[in-house]
């Protein structure tokens, strides 16, 4: 899972790259079940998915200015289509909302949708009532008074801004982690370093969030 933000157009193609490499010999990989990514210009937005192997694809990117990539591990149970490809997005509250999701869900008996749309829609009802960083948080806690799970750690962007949140229940989980490189005129968020896959210069930020952390950028 990986965002990028750049308040210019940027060719996110080296990113793109890391997510690649991270995906087929990464944590937990191979992540192969399909993939998908959102971009925006400003001016105009568009989402693609694919149930093709996301180390398979070698299509040239539109500059963006946003961009939401990520790459399915589906959980047991569940089957592989386009349908359950992240990222998922919705058109309400007189927004565009985005979402994709790191982890499972138990025990979500919603037919027809995956425990990363049934966290989604409840993220949709609380935003609502609250602020988007504050929606997160209270989704979270409130699943987590209700089920098991393994992480709720995921990415929210309503095309001008991106919230993302590190929520796992063990505070030691090492395979849902979040991190956070700012890059010249670019900000990343990604599951891994973008260094171990890539090349990368110019770093003048880098940190790993904590856990039940959000952050907007």
């Amino acid at each position: 899972m990986l965002a990028v933000k750049s308040d210019i157009p940027i060719d996110p193609g080296i990113y793109f790259l890391a997510l690649k490499e991270m995906s087929e010999k990464g944590l937990k990989s191979p992540h192969g079940d399909g993939f998908g990514f959102l971009f925006s210009t400003g001016n105009e937005y568009g989402i693609f998915k694919s149930l093709k192997h996301i180390w398979d694809y070698a299509h040239p990117f539109m500059e963006m200015k946003l961009g939401i990539f990520h790459a399915r591990k589906a959980s047991p149970g569940y089957n592989t289509d386009l349908y359950h490809v992240h990222p998922f997005i919705s058109e309400i509250y007189a927004k565009t909302w985005v979402f994709a999701h790191n982890g499972t869900i138990h025990g979500v008996e919603s037919k027809g949708i995956i425990d990363s749309q049934y966290y989604f829609e409840r993220v949709l009802k609380n935003l609502k009532y609250n602020a988007p960083e504050d929606a997160l948080l209270k989704t979270a806690r409130e699943i987590e008074a209700e089920k098991k799970f393994s992480s709720l750690t995921c990415i929210l962007s309503n095309l001008e801004s991106i919230w993302v949140m590190r929520y796992c229940a063990d505070n030691n989980d090492k395979l849902h982690t979040l991190y956070y490189t700012e890059q010249k005129n670019v900000k990343i968020l990604s599951s891994e370093p973008l260094e171990n896959y890539i090349d990368i210069e110019g770093i003048e930020s880098f940190r790993e969030l904590n856990n039940h952390e959000v952050i907007k950028i």
